[in-house]
């Protein structure tokens, strides 16, 4: 529990440092890269844009957003939290990294499509129960930003839900 809040804590404030507000240009062009098919050569090095964090960079160079670990060693960032548009970054050559802890079934899963926000959900709970993975509640707040509004921790019971499907 400590460390589900501590997270969602950490990637609130994480987002706030620099110049950081909207997803860049460079992940829609990553996204069509990875439906024509086409792989991108690494290493390569890679422009900041505004709206970028170091997570979403290594979700589209790995289609893994664990891999921001590796991306930061590799430009000695002091401060993983702070980009700067404009900022140059090496993306290294690294094998894209998977969640190795699975979600323990403590409750019921959540399948895609309409869920009820229940007392004391969040949405990296939601996450955990619907992915197995609680980092993947981004996606489930892009496919709800309408009802939740601006601050994905602020979601209330009753408020309903779509649940999207993953991409595999």
């Amino acid at each position: 529990m400590v460390v589900i809040i501590g997270s969602l804590v950490y990637r609130y404030f994480r987002r706030s440092g620099g110049e950081i507000a909207n997803p860049p240009a460079s992940t829609e062009q990553g996204q069509e890269e990875r439906e024509t098919g086409q792989e991108k050569k690494l290493p390569t090095t890679y422009q900041v844009q505004r709206g970028d964090s170091l997570w979403k960079i290594a979700e589209n160079f790995y289609l893994s957003g664990y891999n921001w670990v590796d991306i930061a060693q590799a430009n000695n960032l002091t401060n993983p939290n702070v980009l700067y548009v404009g900022q140059k970054l090496t993306i290294p050559d690294v094998t894209p990294k998977k969640p190795t802890v699975t979600a323990q079934k403590l409750e019921k899963s959540i399948a895609p499509g309409k869920y009820v926000v229940q007392k004391g959900d969040w949405l990296s709970k939601i996450a955990l129960r619907a992915y197995g993975d609680m980092f993947a509640w981004e996606k489930i707040y892009e496919a709800n930003k309408e009802t939740i509004g601006p601050n994905p921790n602020l979601i209330k019971p009753g408020q309903e839900l779509i649940i999207p499907k993953l991409e595999e």
